[in-house]
């Protein structure tokens, strides 16, 4: 039986190589190591030994080492000095990415978790005035700066935030998280997913709970359907729908799409569920109709029909339902073939006239990771 390697061990043959990349990179002009020294040495060497590691590790083992090894590339590169920031500037983060940065980085934390890690020195609250323990997950809009002879680490540690950041930095991006803000710059370019104008994080809003009026319209518009939406003459009898929405909520009302929460209630600004909004996706592709018995089943129904991985199926039903997976399940959901053909969703939308094969091409390239399995 193969012996599983510790989230420990693989911490310390990570830091073993980590150490020969500081160590054998300086020079006199760098003292702590080359940009040439990490490009030709740390990535070839230091990473391969690394991924040996890897590959013997339980999945669980391998997400805590690379979490480590993102953490720890950010810190040397960020000691560097290798990118400064003369302005602020916006990164929108995905769990497991890693901004590091050293004397005088200032961080101002938009959306999401962030969590401080300091390897040495203090970060203060501009904001308060006062010094910020390790491990602290920071306040929304307060600024903090990186004291003299520091290095911190800031870490995403929701599905997704967003920080504004200026001065010297380094961002490490994780490898085994999806790129939840590539997923939704995708739909975008499909015209199937938008922002909500917040003008933060391209407006996209992926940390926010989506509601049964934003679920209804990205149902709408999977189904083709908006354009004919956005026209109708229908009326409903819901008081609380938004103005912007009301052409989308009529003509829901008059398919027999989707009912409200009592007869004069659609329950506009209520969260919609991982389930509730599954369901729309398995009505979509064919597999449940409107008025079905038992929606509650519909993650597992989608996970028994391979709509859902097991992973995709545990994150829904565990995690509260995010925008960002609205545009992650809404995205694998175009390649899923309709019930009883083999035309899949994206294909069906580009018979539409939604959008061609070549925009659903260059939209992909954007998506630059993995499903989660």
């Amino acid at each position: 039986m193969k012996k599983i390697l510790t989230a420990a061990a693989l911490f310390l043959a990570l830091s073993l190589c980590l150490t020969v990349a500081v160590a054998g990179g300086g020079s006199a002009g760098d003292p702590l190591v080359s940009l040439s020294y990490l490009e030709s040495i740390f990535s070839p060497s230091a990473e391969s030994q690394v991924q040996q590691k890897l590959n013997q590790a339980a999945a669980s083992t391998r997400e805590e080492a690379d979490r480590l090894l993102t953490g720890m590339k950010a810190d040397v590169l960020a000691a560097s000095g290798l990118n400064t920031a003369l302005s602020p500037q916006e990164a929108t983060m995905n769990s497991g990415d890693v901004l590091s940065g050293t004397t005088g980085l200032t961080v101002l934390p938009l959306a999401g978790e962030i969590r401080l890690t300091l390897a040495k020195g203090d970060v203060v609250d501009a904001t308060t005035g006062t010094e910020v323990p390790t491990d602290t997950i920071l306040t929304l809009n307060h600024r903090y700066i990186v004291a003299e002879s520091a290095l911190a680490r800031f870490t995403a540690v929701s599905p997704t935030a967003i920080v504004s950041y200026e001065g010297s930095y380094a961002l490490s991006l994780s490898e085994t998280t999806p790129n939840y803000f590539a997923i939704a710059r995708a739909l975008r370019d499909l015209d199937l997913f938008r922002g909500t104008g917040s003008g933060i994080g391209e407006g996209f809003d992926l940390h926010l709970t989506p509601t049964r009026t934003e679920g209804l319209v990205m149902f709408i518009r999977i189904l083709g359907e908006e354009q004919a939406a956005l026209s109708c003459q229908y009326t409903h009898p819901y008081t609380d729908v938004p103005a912007w929405a009301d052409r989308y909520v009529a003509w829901a009302h008059h398919q027999g799409y989707t009912n409200g929460i009592s007869a004069t209630l659609f329950g506009s600004s209520q969260a919609i569920t991982a389930t509730q909004y599954e369901e729309f996706l398995l009505r979509a592709l064919g597999y449940s109709t409107a008025g079905v018995e038992d929606y509650t089943t519909a993650l597992s129904r989608a996970r028994d029909l391979g709509i859902l991985t097991e992973g995709e199926f545990q994150m829904l039903s565990q995690d509260t339902f995010l925008r960002a997976y609205v545009a992650y399940i809404s995205y694998y959901a175009l390649d899923v073939p309709l019930r009883g053909t083999e035309q899949t969703l994206a294909q069906r939308l580009q018979a539409a006239g939604l959008f061609s094969e070549y925009q659903l091409a260059t939209a992909r390239i954007l998506v630059d990771s993995s499903r989660l399995s």
